[in-house]
């Protein structure tokens, strides 16, 4: 990011970068309203997910939605630690983001765990691991992608979304895998991913 213009960002965002500037003096009054709207999208997205009857196949739904929007404001993820230590103020704030979002997966587990999805934990602390883990996943798949994969968007975006979702099969009970395997049709191959499921619309 040291080396991004706002003229570049305005050429990635599809706008002028005179009406870029007229919004956001800075690049980092830009980066914390990305950063802003990128929490409001994953609430959103939580909120869904609540309203869901289908726990599994919603998560999937809503990973996929929530690492569309990653990847349209991928310069901010791939860049991310030079923009943490070069904006302490945007890393205060992106912890307390965190802390949000940290709690939206303990809600989940304690869903999955309610519907006889999830079995218990096996040692302290085992699905804070998991929400660790997690964490490291959707901070840092674009970076990786960038690297590691020559895919179509849609294609790579699913297969990230998939990955992120196999990560939950172990910890699930025989109920929850057999629902996992109804939308998936087998569990996670070798390579930790599943076959992308057919697409369901939403209200």
């Amino acid at each position: 990011m040291s080396d991004v213009s706002l003229r570049k960002i305005a050429a990635e965002l599809g706008i002028s970068h005179t009406n870029l500037i007229y919004h956001y003096k800075t690049k980092n009054d830009l980066l914390d309203q990305l950063h802003r709207r990128i929490l409001e999208a994953a609430q959103r997205e939580n909120e869904q997910l609540k309203k869901e009857e289908d726990l599994i196949g919603g998560l999937y739904q809503t990973t996929l939605t929530g690492f569309r929007i990653l990847y349209d404001y991928r310069f901010f993820m791939i860049d991310l630690n030079y923009i943490m230590r070069s904006n302490p103020e945007l890393h205060r704030f992106f912890l307390e983001v965190e802390a949000i979002r940290a709690g939206m997966y303990r809600d989940l587990l304690h869903q999955l765990a309610a519907q006889d999805l999830l079995r218990s934990e096996e040692y302290p602390e085992e699905y804070e691991q998991l929400i660790r883990s997690i964490r490291v996943l959707s901070d840092y798949w674009i970076a990786s992608a960038e690297i590691y994969d020559q895919l179509p968007v849609p294609e790579l975006i699913a297969r990230y979304a998939r990955l992120l979702l196999s990560m939950f099969y172990p910890y699930l009970t025989e109920r929850g895998k057999q629902r996992y395997r109804h939308h998936f049709g087998q569990a996670p191959n070798t390579a930790g991913e599943v076959p992308t499921p057919p697409s369901k619309k939403r209200d």
